[in-house]
């Protein structure tokens, strides 16, 4: 594996991977609006190409407002012989564009590859308790615990409920299971719309509101993950001297009330700088980079919230929005460097930056750019991505598997 960084786009792509000559990976996306659940599925199913026993995995991005559980059921009924993942989203993304109300379905086809999933229960209090079932994925697709070079030719998919808080407890949890914190690992956090939070992730049929869903993939073929940040350091450090990791607020920056250390920063009163958080989240360092932490809000007592742990003692950089169609086209040639023939792509995207792109009117640009670079693609708006060991915000996660 080697990691690479392209100024603020963070890139973890295993180049050095030995490809068999032929490797086959194919890849379908399918949409319905449907809300009939039976029928969407119907009209799912109907529009692939192959018989449903012949896929390897089917992966579903379904809106808030379809009954997960019958939906998750529904359709593991009709493929009963393949690995099933699903999650809600706060948005659905496939070649027409940033959908809503959609359920988007996915599907891979590769016969010199395996693949295992496995549902994660009580995420946030007692995610040790499915290390028997991660072990048991592992082994059945090959994957080696402990072994430095078992991500050579393998990678983890995971969506992980929102919520709970419990996405970095959760990825902890795996990399102690496996073992080698350099495996690969892309994953969005599941998603939900409208005022009430809740949200869902499923396998073969079975669906939790507190844990996570993971994919296992070990393959011949060459696969690429990164992580797109369209953000830029500032230079505007802080450190912070109290917060609440469980909880993930700050309650000082410098010693002084978060939100007035903030708003200093930009050069605005607190009131405004309510307004401007999505232009200026923070970025943490973590191994040497940084990573977005996007703010959730300020609370009465000028305290900050976020959507990412935030550690005492830690130092924050003021991060400020760039270009997002620059760094589209910096993503997506270094995907092509990477992987010539892209044949899979999965795309978790923070929902921030969908908000964001429909703001600033340059969605139907950002999937022109997705459409020239890949036959097929599909992906969901999330509230957080993680890529390896790293929960964050405001960011695209990609994985991509070709030759």
């Amino acid at each position: 594996m080697v990691l690479h960084s392209f100024g603020q786009l963070h890139v973890v792509q295993c180049c050095d991977i030995m490809v068999e000559r032929g490797s086959v990976m194919e890849q379908e996306v399918v949409v319905t609006q449907n809300t009939n659940i039976q029928r969407a599925v119907d009209e799912l199913c109907g529009k692939l190409k192959r018989r449903p026993g012949e896929y390897d995995a089917v992966i579903f991005m379904a809106a808030i407002s379809y009954d997960f559980a019958e939906l998750s059921q529904e359709i593991k009924n009709r493929f009963t012989d393949c690995e099933v993942i699903g999650t809600s989203t706060a948005g659905e993304i496939s070649p027409q564009g940033f959908l809503h109300d959609t359920i988007v379905l996915t599907t891979m086809y590769s016969p010199e590859s395996k693949v295992r999933g496995v549902l994660v229960e009580n995420g946030s209090k007692y995610p040790v308790g499915s290390k028997h079932d991660i072990e048991a994925a592992l082994q059945y697709c090959g994957i080696q615990c402990g072994n430095p070079m078992s991500g050579r030719n393998a990678f983890a998919i995971a969506f992980i409920n929102g919520v709970y808080n419990a996405e970095e407890t959760i990825l902890s949890n795996f990399y102690a299971i496996i073992k080698n914190d350099n495996f690969p690992l892309a994953g969005g956090t599941a998603g939900f719309t409208g005022n009430e939070a809740k949200t869902f992730v499923s396998y073969n049929g079975k669906t939790t509101q507190d844990g996570a869903v993971m994919l296992f993939v070990k393959t011949s073929c060459k696969f690429d993950i990164r992580q797109e940040d369209i953000f830029n350091p500032t230079g505007k450090r802080m450190l912070v001297t109290a917060s609440d990791p469980i909880n993930r607020t700050i309650t000082s920056l410098d010693g002084k009330p978060a939100q007035t250390v903030y708003a200093q920063k930009l050069g605005v009163s607190e009131a405004d700088a309510a307004g401007i958080t999505f232009e200026n989240p923070f970025g943490r360092y973590l191994n040497g980079a940084l990573h977005v932490a996007a703010l959730s809000g300020f609370t009465p007592d000028k305290k900050i919230g976020l959507f990412a742990r935030v550690v005492p003692n830690s130092t924050l950089e003021m991060m400020h929005i760039g270009d997002p169609k620059q760094k589209a086209d910096e993503t997506c040639a270094g995907i092509k460097k990477a992987i010539p023939n892209p044949k899979f792509t999965l795309l978790m995207t923070c929902i921030t930056r969908t908000m964001a792109f429909d703001r600033m009117k340059i969605g139907s640009d950002i999937i022109r750019k997705y459409n020239n670079t890949f036959p097929t693609f599909c992906g969901f708006s999330c509230y957080g991505e993680q890529i390896g060991r790293i929960h964050c915000n405001q960011t695209l996660v990609s994985v991509v598997v070709g030759d």
